[in-house]
């Protein structure tokens, strides 16, 4: 016979880490093709819980310390405290390393007293969504722009080269605005 302390303590405990990693690698599944494309099969993935902390304004995730020294770019979703994912279009956001976390994000210690830092979600960039899965993103076929600051290359000035990489962004966005016109 179960008793009722018995199913409390099963509710509070949620996901068993087997289980939470289970639903990670299940969740991680969605996004394999577009980490495969990049070439970064071994892309840090870690789907986080989208809220408003007591006291702020804007939505806001958490890492853990463990998390941010890994040192690494993150990958993330939004899912629900049981990992279940709570965005229908499955949207898969990138927040770039920051080498000053520690000074930047705010420390917060949960009623159980993990520490974490809150990272505001306007700070990670959408990388894709179902609706854009599959498509061929003509932006990143851009070369890499040089450095405006840079000492002049071949005899060419920094406004020579911003005019230069100006007009190659330009050119890029035509092309796009015809593959999407057609």
């Amino acid at each position: 016979m179960i008793s009722t302390k018995t199913i409390n303590k099963n509710k509070t405990m949620g996901l068993t880490p087997s289980q939470r990693k289970e639903k990670v690698a299940k969740l991680r599944e969605e996004h394999d093709d577009y980490f495969q494309n990049i070439g970064n099969l071994n892309a840090v993935y870690i789907p986080k819980m989208a809220y408003r902390p007591s006291g702020k304004d804007d939505l806001h995730i958490s890492f853990f310390p463990s998390e941010m020294e890994k040192q690494e770019d993150v990958y993330t979703e939004f899912v629900s405290i049981n990992y279940d994912n709570e965005d229908p279009k499955r949207t898969l956001y990138l927040h770039k390393y920051n080498p000053h976390w520690k000074e930047e994000y705010e420390l917060i210690t949960s009623n159980s007293g993990f520490e974490r830092h809150l990272v505001p979600v306007n700070e990670l960039k959408i990388i894709n969504d179902v609706t854009s899965r599959g498509k061929a993103n003509p932006l990143m076929e851009l070369e890499e722009l040089p450095d405006p600051d840079d000492k002049p290359i071949g005899g060419i000035d920094k406004n020579e080269r911003i005019l230069a990489s100006l007009d190659r962004i330009a050119k890029a966005l035509e092309d796009i605005q015809l593959k999407l016109n057609k």
